[in-house]
């Protein structure tokens, strides 16, 4: 698992960094699309929170062109490798192919979202919590983990309440039933290896 790129945000004049994603919460959000595994969102957002109200500001994200195509190689596995009992063979073989997808393009916040042509797009959309680590971060493996967090909770875009918070109360354990059930429901091909543009 990579470590992920964290949204910005800034509130009370300080620079604060939050994996929490308001923007997902968007009635008429767009599928965006990852290009790389530091940032599996497929976007990142520049948030500003003045006069008790949260302010998305800046966006850069990616998403598939309506209509353009592009050609990509892929190798998949040869599922007939696994047939196969000669000693001699230890590696698996691969079948490579052209494929035709949408193209990625990238794009910035009047793309999505036109209204804010007049100023930053007032987020009325986003009800809930969005947590900042507080001090010294703790190991967490490849997530940003504090042993305090700043909670910032929302109703429709509007600040109701802040409170600091242990890091079990913001994220308290979940079984290794919860743990397998979102592990399975993340999308994956495991026939495809990897792709490669021409």
């Amino acid at each position: 698992m990579t470590f992920q790129l964290s949204e910005r945000f800034f509130y009370q004049d300080k620079e604060l960094f939050s994996n929490d994603q308001p923007l997902a919460h968007h009635p008429q959000v767009p599928k965006f699309v990852s290009v790389t595994s530091m940032c599996r969102r497929g976007y990142n957002g520049t948030w500003n929170i003045e006069d008790s109200k949260l302010y998305l500001t800046e966006l850069d994200a990616n998403i598939q062109h309506p209509t353009r195509l592009k050609k990509t190689r892929v190798r998949r596995f040869n599922e007939k490798w696994l047939e196969l009992e000669h000693e001699f063979v230890s590696e698996p073989f691969f079948i490579y192919e052209n494929v035709l997808r949408p193209l990625v393009i990238n794009v910035k916040l009047l793309d999505v979202f036109p209204d804010a042509m007049n100023g930053p797009l007032f987020a009325d959309w986003f009800s809930g919590e969005i947590n900042f680590g507080q001090g010294k971060g703790i190991d967490q493996g490849m997530t940003n983990s504090y042993k305090k967090y700043l909670t910032l909770r929302f109703v429709k875009g509007v600040l109701v309440s802040e409170a600091i918070r242990p890091f079990k109360e913001v994220f308290p354990p979940r079984s290794s039933e919860e743990i397998i059930a979102s592990f399975q429901k993340s999308p994956r091909n495991p026939k495809t290896i990897f792709s490669t543009v021409n």
